[in-house]
């Protein structure tokens, strides 16, 4: 069962390395905090938003049947609820 079409693995990928880049030069000896982890993938959301909207001009690409543009904005959702709960003490 191929989960991907055309290149939408690269709305996996991109917050996949922008995760372990905030890791490599925030985290401590190799950990990562949730803050790290969450703004690192809340970095990613607008590149991965806007590489889908130029990829998508041409052809489908997607994830899950999502089109990797649409990733972006659930990446930034997830990161900014998840920031607003810890923000409350909640997570």
């Amino acid at each position: 069962m191929i989960i991907y079409k055309g290149w939408g693995f690269i709305a996996l990928l991109i917050p996949l390395c922008a995760i372990l880049i905030g890791i490599y030069f925030f985290g401590t000896n190799g950990n990562s905090t949730l803050e790290v982890f969450l703004y690192s993938l809340l970095a990613s959301a607008p590149v991965v938003f806007m590489l889908g909207i130029w990829m998508n001009r041409k052809s489908h690409h997607d994830m899950w049947f999502i089109r990797v543009q649409y990733w972006g904005i659930i990446w930034a959702v997830i990161a900014l609820v998840v920031l607003a709960l810890k923000a409350m003490n909640i997570v």
